[in-house]
């Protein structure tokens, strides 16, 4: 069973990330790209490890700031930087975290909030020694960055 769980909560996770790449979704893919994103969590907290359930947290506060919606991508963005903290995640994924609370202070329209996440990010990016993993989360940084100017330029 739990062999089955794991897989079908990768298999879900991915459908999430192939909802999300789209340029332009329906309101019934949004609705579907939300409940899978649970449906992957939901599995990875029955067969998977910490890791796999902050993961999982962090994609939901990710579909979260892609619909806008701050409640809920702040409180899976926290979920996701308290798992990091219980576990002693760092680098990569405590990064990941920082980014995740950056994008939802982003939808909220909290300049000084997106700013200190933003710089925490950058700050736990200097740790990350594995190449692809280093340019994957700057790429994410800067497009993050780009983003912040263009909200907060007046």
């Amino acid at each position: 069973m739990s062999e089955e769980t794991k897989a079908l909560a990768g298999k879900l996770f991915n459908e999430v990330w192939a909802l999300m790449d789209k340029e332009a979704r329906s309101e019934e893919e949004n609705y579907l790209m939300v409940h899978t994103a649970h449906a992957s969590l939901y599995h990875w907290i029955q067969a998977g490890t910490p890791h796999n359930v902050y993961v999982g947290e962090w994609q939901l506060s990710r579909v979260y700031a892609l619909l806008g919606n701050f409640d809920s991508c702040i409180y899976h963005g926290k979920r996701a930087l308290q798992l990091c903290e219980i576990n002693n995640f760092q680098g990569f994924d405590l990064a990941y975290a920082y980014e995740a609370l950056t994008r939802a202070y982003l939808v909220k329209g909290n300049k000084s909030e997106c700013t200190k996440y933003l710089e925490l990010a950058l700050r736990e990016t200097d740790k990350v020694q594995e190449k692809e993993s280093k340019e994957l989360l700057t790429t994410d940084l800067n497009e993050l960055q780009h983003k912040i100017m263009i909200q907060f330029m007046n």
